[in-house]
C-alpha cells in the first residue's frame, strides 16, 4: 500500500476512534445511560430489551440520523432472491467469543468488497454504534448498507444463537459491564487487547 493510502487508513481509523469517544460523551451528557454501572439489578428481559432500544435510538439520533436500518426479524424475513451479508464490525478479541452466524468480519468485506456492490450488506456490532458509523460510511461509497438495529444484543433478545468455531454458543463479548443488556440464559464476556498485542482474560 502506498504511503497515502497508508495515511488515509490511519486518518479513518482515528476518525471512527474519535467519533466514539465523542460519542459515548455525548449519550452521559443527553442521558442515556452509558456508564452508569448496565441495568439495575434483578431487571426483566423486557426491561433489558427497551434498554437495548432506548440506548440504540439515542446514539442513532445523536450520531448517524437518517441511516437505514434493519432490525433483527426483517433479516430473518428478507426475500432469498437478493443476496445480503452481515459484516462484524467489532475488534478481532470481540470476534473470537462469537460471531452471527453466516457473518464475515469487516477485513473480508473490504478485501472483497468489489463482490458486495451489488448486495445488501448489514454491519453489526454490539449495540449498533459503530455499525452505524460504518453504515454511513459504506453509503458514503455507493453501497446499499442497512445497520443492523440493535445489533448483537438485539439478536440475543431474539433468542438466537450466535457461532463460534462452527459450533452454536449463547457466550457474547459485550464490550464492557457497562453494555451487559444480554437476557437470561446467554453467557455475557468481557475482555479487551492488550497494547503488546495480547488479550486480557475474558470475565463472565
Amino acid at each position: 500500500m502506498t504511503p497515502p493510502g497508508l495515511f488515509r487508513r490511519w486518518r479513518g481509523a482515528a476518525a471512527l476512534a474519535a467519533t466514539a469517544i465523542l460519542a459515548v460523551g455525548g449519550l452521559a451528557l443527553h442521558g442515556i445511560g452509558v456508564g452508569r454501572g448496565g441495568p439495575a439489578a434483578g431487571a426483566t428481559d423486557s426491561e433489558l430489551a427497551a434498554e437495548v432500544g432506548r440506548r440504540y435510538g439515542g446514539m442513532k439520533r445523536l450520531l448517524f440520523p437518517g441511516q437505514p436500518e434493519m432490525s433483527v426479524a426483517e433479516w430473518l424475513a428478507r426475500p432469498k432472491d437478493r443476496p445480503a451479508v452481515l459484516v462484524d464490525v467489532r475488534e478481532p478479541h470481540e470476534r473470537r467469543v462469537s460471531m452471527l452466524p453466516g457473518a464475515i468480519t469487516k477485513e473480508d468485506f473490504e478485501r472483497n468488497s468489489v463482490r458486495y456492490r451489488s448486495w445488501v450488506v448489514v454491519p453489526y456490532c454490539t449495540i449498533g454504534l459503530r455499525s452505524g458509523i460504518f453504515t454511513r460510511e459504506l453509503r458514503v461509497r455507493g453501497f446499499e448498507v442497512r445497520n443492523l438495529a440493535g445489533s448483537a444484543l438485539a439478536w440475543a433478545h431474539a433468542g438466537l444463537s450466535f457461532e463460534a468455531r462452527g459450533k452454536a454458543t449463547r457466550r457474547v463479548h459485550v464490550f464492557n459491564a457497562d453494555w451487559n443488556l444480554l437476557p437470561r440464559g446467554y453467557e455475557p464476556v468481557v475482555s479487551k487487547e492488550l497494547p503488546n498485542g495480547g488479550e486480557e482474560a475474558p470475565r463472565n
